[in-house]
């Protein structure tokens, strides 16, 4: 059996093996990568682009509530093992929106989306796989022994109720 380890906002985890990392996402985005001839990977759970623009949270520890600093903290973690981050599988989620109150552009999770997708780029990298936006939470499940990512989509709040989406789960790339 698998080990489980539980991502929450702003964390980051690298591992190896047998080891199954999963987190809750709403407006949220998660990183994932995965070497697939070493077997190793690890994911990152961001919930704002960058810092704000105070300069002392800026000279501040690196903190991975942020996408710079999270996305930041993967690379370091791919380098440390001596392996090229182009040689990685990157798969990229959430970004949602869970309450009706959001706007449907220009909210959290729409920013979080155009942040992650132009750092990719910027990086060089390609994503085998992307599912952001739209309405309702994502229940990821990464398996570092695959690289398979499975997700689980549920219903967000809208005007006081449940939105009328039907939860689904599929394994994404």
């Amino acid at each position: 059996m698998s080990r489980r380890i539980f991502i929450n906002p702003g964390g980051v985890y690298f591992g190896e093996g047998d080891e199954r990392i999963e987190t809750l996402l709403g407006s949220c985005v998660a990183v994932t990568i995965w070497h697939p001839a070493y077997r190793i990977g690890g994911m990152c759970h961001f919930l704002l682009p960058r810092r704000p623009v105070d300069v002392r949270l800026r000279l501040a520890a690196p903190d991975g509530r942020y996408g710079t600093d999270a996305i930041q903290a993967l690379l370091d973690h791919a380098r440390r093992r001596g392996t090229p981050i182009g040689d990685y599988t990157v798969k990229i989620f959430g970004g949602g929106r869970v309450l009706d109150l959001e706007p449907h552009h220009g909210s959290v999770g729409d920013q979080n989306a155009r942040f992650v997708m132009h750092q990719i780029e910027s990086l060089g990298l390609i994503a085998s796989a992307v599912d952001l936006t739209g309405d309702g939470y994502r229940y990821l499940r990464f398996e570092l022994s695959s690289g398979d990512v499975w997700v689980k989509r549920g219903q967000g709040v809208m005007g006081g109720r449940r939105s009328a989406a039907r939860p689904e789960t599929g394994r994404v790339g």
